[in-house]
């Protein structure tokens, strides 16, 4: 039994799964509201099993595709107690519930209340949707053994007026995965070398390889970095490719989230949070994490300076090569 196997197990009574010929999902609402998925019986995302049997970490990260309150640094940061970096417990330990479900889709919610680095809080509903969805279409015509996707809509209303000079807010996909060194981030983007946001951490440097009609970006799990895809470089998808695996990921914002974009980054934000306006962002942890994250970030919904909320929907398509070889072929040509 793998780690995707035992979560069903141990989740069976208060989480949605799904089955087709070569695919599974698990989405769960007291993780957090996490997808998880298993394809051709291997288990796709990161996933902290013993995290999930013992949830009393000051930051729960069991993995998976996560939904998460932005921004995470700045003078707004959710995850600041002045200069300490802490997940609060609104995010890190209070779960959804479950509220809905067919065959092949489910919606879990929860109220609650965020408190921002400044002190503003805020009470909000949150809400995810997941529906099983048809394949990205760059895929369809491809030699390729199996795909499945499936789509998530997150959703932040805010109950109470807030003012956005006490705080922003946007919706933020999460979705972690195993690295190693097979494991390459791309970005399809027109002029890639003005896409990138460099607004989080050092210059990742020689770990970017540009294209051109995007790039790759080497998320090894050795050294943290993260970038961000600006909003205005109108980027068509970001994903990855495993070539020990022969897979493929790709991500895309399958709704333009409306509203106003600002600087979700996890530092000081010297120019203010206006400074940046990414929708998409790459992730790549250190030796002791040993795993990356494929992000979608949503816009903030203002109105006459009022706070109202935030919506982002995000597709995730996985695919199946037959063999390296094929697998290369693809990237080559869509990124060429």
């Amino acid at each position: 039994m793998n780690n995707f196997q035992k979560l069903v197990e141990f989740k069976k009574d208060s989480a949605f799964t799904y089955n087709n010929t070569n695919a599974k999902i698990v989405f769960v609402p007291d993780l957090g509201a996490r997808v998880f998925c298993e394809f051709n019986n291997e288990s796709l995302h990161r996933l902290d099993i013993e995290n999930v049997y013992t949830p009393n970490k000051p930051f729960n990260n069991y993995g998976g595709n996560n939904f998460w309150p932005a921004p995470e640094g700045g003078m707004f940061g959710f995850n600041y107690d002045g200069d300490r970096w802490l997940v609060q417990p609104a995010i890190n330990n209070e779960p959804f519930m479950l509220k809905s479900i067919s065959k092949s889709s489910a919606v879990a919610e929860k109220i609650t209340t965020l408190q921002n680095r400044k002190g503003t809080r805020m009470k909000v509903k949150m809400q995810r949707v997941l529906a099983i969805d048809n394949a990205a279409a760059i895929v369809s015509n491809e030699n390729i053994k199996n795909t499945f996707a499936c789509t998530v809509e997150d959703k932040i209303d805010i109950l109470d007026e807030t003012k956005i000079v006490d705080g922003l807010l946007a919706c933020w996909t999460l979705e972690q995965f195993n690295a190693s060194d097979e494991t390459f981030s791309f970005v399809k983007v027109k002029d890639p070398e003005k896409a990138i946001n460099f607004d989080f951490y050092e210059h990742p440097g020689e770990r970017i390889t540009y294209k051109k009609a995007g790039f790759v970006y080497k998320t090894d799990g050795q050294k943290t970095g993260q970038i961000g895809i600006k909003v205005s470089a109108n980027a068509e998808f970001v994903g990855f490719y495993d070539l020990s695996k022969n897979l493929l990921c790709i991500r895309e914002i399958v709704e333009e989230s409306t509203g106003t974009y600002f600087n979700i980054a996890d530092n000081a934000q010297p120019n203010g949070p206006y400074s940046a306006a990414d929708n998409y962002s790459i992730y790549n942890g250190n030796k002791e994490q040993g795993f990356f994250e494929i992000e979608t970030i949503g816009a903030a919904k203002i109105n006459s300076g009022i706070l109202k909320g935030s919506t982002l929907k995000s597709r995730t398509t996985f695919a199946q090569f037959n063999n390296c070889e094929d697998l290369k072929l693809f990237i080559s040509k869509i990124l060429e």
